[in-house]
C-alpha cells in the first residue's frame, strides 16, 4: 500500500511539473499577444483544462493499457517511468525548451517496462491490430498511437497553421490594423479557451492513465483487498479473482462452467460499467462452451441490461450534444455480447477454440478513468501552471516568432482542433508539438525570415531526443531498482 501511495504522489508531482512545462504551451500565445495577463490566462487554462479532462478518456485508456504489456508492469515500474519523465521535463524547463511531456512519459513507461521484463522487447506493444464489432481493423500500440502521430502531427500543425493564416491575410488585407487587433483580441479569448479544452482532452489524461494503471495493477495483485470502506474508491473493477479466471480461460486450464459462475458473481458485485458487461458476456460464452444454455441465456440478459444502461448514460451526457466539439468527445459503448461472439467465431473459422479468444479480448479491456482521478490531476496541473510556466511562455511567444492577436487566434485554433481530434482517437499527441508547429506555420505565412531558426533548431533537437532519453533514463533506473 505504501508503494502504491508513492506511485500516486510521484504521478501527481509529474502532473504538477507538466503544468508549468506543458500547460504553458497552451497559454503562451494569449499571454504573448497581451490579450490576457499570465494570471488571467492561468485561470482560463485551469478551468478549460478541467472541462476537457472530464469529458474524454480515450488517451488515458491508451496510456493505461495500449502501450506496454501490463503483466510486466509493477508499481516500481511506474515509479521509474515517472522519474525518467520528471528528470527530462525539469532539464528542458530549465533550458526554456518546450519539449513534450507526453513523449517523456511514454518513453519513460517503455524504458521502465523493458527493464522490468529483463530486456524482453516483446513487453512493448509496438503494433497491435484489433477488430471492432463490424470487423473494421483498429491499429494500436506504440507505432500507431505514438510514433506515427509524433511525425504527422507537427507536419499537420505547421501546414494547417500556414494555410489558415494565409487565408486570414487574404481576407483581412484591406482591413485597418486597429480593427484587426481589436476583433481578433476578442476572438482569441475563445480560441484560448478552445486550446485549454483540447489540452485537457488530449494531454491532461496521460497522468490519469498512469494512476489508473497503478490502481489496476494493485487491484489485480490483491494489494487493495483489505482496504477499509473509506478507501474503497481506490479499487478498480478488475479484481484479482476475475483476472485469474480470465487468464485461466485464455489458457484453457479451468472448467468453463466454474469460471463462468465466478465471473458472473464478480460482475454482480459491480453496480455498472464496461467490466460488468464484459464479465457477463464472457460468462455467457463460457456457459455455452460448457453446454449450459439456460445459464448462458441469463448471462446474456444481464450483459444486455448493462449495455443498455451505458447507452442511456451516454445519451444523457451534455458534452456530445455540443456543436462541432460534440462528435470529438462522444463515446460509443462497446456491445460486449456482439464483440465476444464475433471474436469467438473468427477463432473457430481459423480452426482454434473460441472461448480463449473471447477471454483474451476481455483481458485487454482498459478501465474508464474514475472522476476523482480526473479532477485531482486537472487541479494539480492548474497549480503547476501557476507556479512557473513563464520560461517556456517566453520561448514560445517571444523568441520563436513575434505574435499579434490574429496570429495567436490562428495558431490556437489550429493546434486545438488537432489535439481534440487526435485526443478522441486515443492518440498520444504532444500539445507541445501541436502548438509549436502551428506557431511556426503562422509565422511562415507572414514571411519565412520571421522565424528564429536558432530557437527552432534547439526545439527540434529536444523533440528528437525526448523518447530515447527518457526511455534510457527509466531503463537505467529500472535496472537499479527492479
Amino acid at each position: 500500500m505504501t508503494l502504491l501511495l508513492t506511485v500516486v504522489v510521484v504521478a501527481l508531482v509529474f502532473e504538477y511539473i507538466n503544468g508549468f512545462h506543458d500547460t504553458a504551451n497552451s497559454i503562451a500565445t494569449v499571454v504573448s499577444t497581451k490579450i490576457l495577463t499570465p494570471r488571467q490566462a492561468i485561470v482560463l487554462a485551469a478551468g478549460t483544462n478541467l472541462v476537457g479532462a472530464l469529458v474524454g478518456h480515450a488517451v488515458a485508456k491508451t496510456v493505461s493499457s495500449g502501450l506496454v504489456d501490463s503483466q510486466f508492469v509493477t508499481n516500481q515500474t511506474i515509479v521509474c517511468a515517472l522519474l525518467g519523465g520528471i528528470v527530462w521535463n525539469l532539464l528542458t524547463w530549465w533550458l526554456g525548451l518546450p519539449s513534450s511531456s507526453t513523449h517523456a512519459l511514454v518513453g519513460g513507461l517503455c524504458g521502465a517496462t523493458l527493464a522490468s521484463a529483463k530486456g524482453n522487447w516483446g513487453a512493448i506493444l509496438w503494433s497491435v491490430t484489433k477488430f471492432d464489432d463490424k470487423g473494421v481493423a483498429k491499429h494500436e500500440g506504440v507505432l500507431h498511437k505514438v510514433i506515427i502521430p509524433m511525425v504527422t502531427s507537427p507536419l499537420i500543425g505547421f501546414t494547417a497553421g500556414l494555410i489558415l493564416m494565409s487565408l486570414l491575410y487574404l481576407l483581412l488585407m484591406r482591413a485597418r490594423p486597429a480593427w484587426v487587433n481589436s476583433t481578433f483580441g476578442r476572438l482569441q479569448l475563445a480560441s484560448a479557451g478552445y486550446m485549454g479544452f483540447a489540452h485537457g482532452l488530449a494531454d491532461a489524461q496521460k497522468t490519469m492513465g498512469i494512476i489508473t494503471l497503478a490502481l489496476v495493477t494493485a487491484t489485480t495483485a490483491g494489494t487493495l483487498d483489505t482496504l477499509p470502506d473509506g478507501l474503497g474508491f481506490l479499487r478498480m473493477d478488475k479484481s484479482k479473482i476475475s483476472e485469474q479466471q480470465i487468464v485461466a480461460l485464455e489458457k484453457g486450464t479451468v472448467s468453463p462452467a466454474d469460471s463462468a459462475r465466478i465471473l458472473s458473481s464478480e460482475a454482480q458485485k459491480l453496480s455498472t460499467g464496461e467490466f460488468k458487461e464484459a464479465f457477463h458476456a464472457l460468462a455467457h460464452q463460457a456457459f455455452l462452451a460448457a453446454g449450459d444454455s439456460a445459464s448462458a441465456e441469463e448471462e446474456a440478459k444481464r450483459a444486455k441490461a448493462t449495455h443498455d444502461k451505458a447507452v442511456q448514460r451516454e445519451k444523457a451526457r451534455w458534452a456530445p450534444k455540443l456543436p462541432i466539439l460534440g462528435p470529438m468527445v462522444a463515446a460509443k459503448p462497446t456491445d460486449w455480447m456482439k464483440s465476444l461472439k464475433s471474436e469467438s467465431e473468427k477463432a473457430q473459422k481459423a480452426g482454434k477454440p473460441g472461448l480463449p479468444a473471447a477471454a483474451k479480448k476481455v483481458k485487454g479491456l482498459a478501465p474508464d478513468v474514475p472522476s476523482w482521478i480526473k479532477i485531482v490531476c486537472a487541479l494539480t496541473m492548474g497549480a503547476g501552471t501557476a507556479a512557473g510556466g513563464w520560461r517556456i511562455i517566453k520561448t514560445m511567444g517571444h523568441k520563436m516568432v513575434k505574435l499579434q492577436p490574429v496570429h495567436g487566434f490562428a495558431a490556437e485554433t489550429t493546434a486545438a482542433t488537432l489535439l481534440a481530434v487526435t485526443g478522441q482517437l486515443g492518440m498520444t499527441v504532444s500539445t507541445t508539438h501541436a502548438i509549436t508547429t502551428s506557431i511556426m506555420g503562422v509565422g511562415c505565412a507572414r514571411r519565412f525570415r520571421s522565424l528564429n531558426l536558432a530557437v527552432v533548431e534547439r526545439i527540434l533537437w529536444a523533440w528528437v531526443l525526448t523518447l530515447p532519453a527518457t526511455g534510457l533514463l527509466a531503463y537505467l533506473l529500472g535496472r537499479l531498482i527492479l
